[in-house]
């Protein structure tokens, strides 16, 4: 059952002296329930258009987008905005918390502006943070704790309202090896709960392999695809052999770690 399709996507920018660039051409994506997919290529490839595309944070040119069913590119900015709220997670690679609020208060904003009762809010926060192994951390302020922490958190805040998918934007990208690894793992048992799909936009081939797809993008088409098996070790060589034959700048790409 997919939770989101893509049909036809492109997306065109002015340019210098009224020339247009086509960042995403005629791309088509489906993605399942429960499914964790990876989207990778070098810089200006188009990966983080089409993440801002899927998000609506932008809109597509031309082609159309459906969530849960629901055609997202026709709906007012108010309606997609409530859709936005309910249907949709977001982490960042910079985290976006608040430094005014604690790692609790944080974690809970979602529900805040969904104005759910106080009594499921903290049900729902116990429930999130043990399962993220920060429940510890809850009255800390975000300069009291690691970024690996504070990412932890953001995932929480991203899952806590139980949307149907959640939009990844570099996760790991100003983490360290232990705490990308934490993220990874966490992103990886939340999407083998059952509960909801994940679509990241990575450089790093280390947080690719947690994927149980990743997507190739190059000069705003599709380039490549790959699953993974039963062997994580495997797919991050896969993922490594399609990496070498994108080509382009391989500093695009965040140092090897296995």
């Amino acid at each position: 059952m997919s939770v989101l399709t893509a049909e036809n996507l492109s997306k065109m920018y002015g340019g210098k002296r009224g020339i247009q660039y086509e960042a995403l051409q005629h791309f088509n994506l489906s993605v399942n329930k429960n499914e964790f997919i990876g989207i990778m290529g070098p810089s200006g490839s188009g990966k983080t258009t089409l993440l801002n595309l899927l998000s609506t944070i932008d809109t597509p040119t031309s082609g159309k987008i459906r969530i849960n069913g629901q055609s997202v590119t026709s709906l007012s900015k108010h309606k997609l905005a409530i859709f936005r709220r309910r249907q949709m997670g977001f982490i960042f690679q910079d985290y976006n918390l608040l430094e005014t609020l604690t790692i609790g208060e944080n974690i809970l904003l979602p529900l805040t502006l969904n104005k759910v009762k106080v009594k499921e809010m903290e049900k729902k926060l116990v429930a999130v943070t043990k399962q993220l192994g920060i429940d510890q951390l809850i009255h800390k302020r975000i300069f009291e704790v690691s970024g690996g922490q504070m990412q932890r958190a953001a995932i929480a805040r991203a899952i806590i309202h139980e949307p149907t998918i959640i939009f990844a934007d570099e996760p790991t990208g100003n983490l360290d090896s232990k705490a990308s690894l934490q993220v990874m793992e966490a992103l990886s048992s939340l999407q083998e709960s059952g509960k909801t799909s994940v679509l990241m936009v990575t450089h790093d081939p280390f947080a690719a392999s947690f994927c149980g797809r990743v997507i190739f993008i190059k000069d705003g088409k599709l380039f490549n695809e790959i699953h993974r098996g039963d062997n994580r070790q495997s797919f991050f060589q896969d993922i490594l052999n399609v990496q070498s034959l994108l080509g382009g700048n391989m500093d695009d790409f965040h140092s090897i770690r296995v």
